[in-house]
């Protein structure tokens, strides 16, 4: 498992040279070994994680969370799932669902919380 990225916009370039992007997803350079002193890059960027639910109850993710593979996002949609579903354990969440956004609103993934399957 990748080490935890930090919520930072600074990139850094391989050259040494660093800048900041606001909007778009940054390049992380961190320190995950591929080889002898290798580092490996990513891709990496927010997205929202909102739960809704059939009859207008909603919850918010607007903070986002940082995902460095978009493999990843289903196993969030799922953390996220069970969070939620852990909290009241005897409602029925039949009708719930994670819905993800992208840091520019685009829909990228919708999971049914009964499809989510426990995450370690």
């Amino acid at each position: 498992m990748s080490p935890p990225i930090p919520l930072e916009r600074k990139v850094n370039k391989p050259d040494g040279r660093s800048g900041f992007n606001a909007d778009r997803a940054a390049l992380k350079w961190y320190g995950e070994h591929c080889g002898r002193g290798a580092k490996k890059a990513v891709t990496v960027q927010r997205y929202h994680f909102h739960c809704v639910g059939g009859g207008g109850d909603a919850v918010f993710d607007l903070a986002g969370q940082w995902v460095a593979r978009l493999r990843e996002l289903r196993l969030q949609a799922d953390r996220v799932a069970q969070a939620i579903m852990a909290g009241a354990p005897g409602t029925d969440w039949s009708d719930w669902l994670v819905d993800v956004h992208d840091a520019r609103g685009r829909r990228v993934l919708m999971r049914s919380f009964t499809d989510a399957h426990p995450v370690k």
